[in-house]
């Protein structure tokens, strides 16, 4: 068995649709990748990265008023990041209600950071070790 660890962001958003657009690969970004103007998506720009492989992404929306657990036990590996995500959530005083989630493959992401703005607030929460 290997392991490896993703690191996690999460967030509220106003609405799926701007978490999406946030996301998401931009398609601008294959016609005119020789710019340094041009990140794969505005996640990838607010974490000072112009690329990452987008196989090694997994997010979601996830609105509603239910647990976290109920919220992300659908992700991948979720049996074992889950409980170590919701000890740190507890541990931090986030404040704004958790509406989305990002992880990616430690490394992708040279610095990652925690990004608020008015639209919406991603806080980084750190590595956690997944075994596969």
């Amino acid at each position: 068995m290997q392991t490896e660890t993703l690191d996690f962001w999460v967030g509220n958003f106003n609405n799926e649709e701007d978490f999406y657009e946030f996301v998401e690969e931009d398609e601008n970004y294959y016609l005119l990748e020789e710019s340094d103007d041009i990140h794969i998506s505005q996640f990838a720009a607010s974490q000072d990265t112009v690329w990452f492989d987008h196989d090694l992404i997994e997010y979601g929306f996830e609105d509603g008023n239910r647990a976290i657990y109920e919220k992300f036990a659908g992700y991948s590996f979720a049996e074992q990041w889950l409980p170590i995500l919701v000890n740190r959530l507890n541990e931090i005083n986030l404040k704004f209600d958790i509406n989305a989630i990002i992880f990616v493959s430690q490394g992708q992401v040279t610095k990652p950071v925690s990004v608020e703005n008015d639209y919406f607030s991603l806080s980084y929460v750190g590595g956690i070790e997944y075994s596969f």
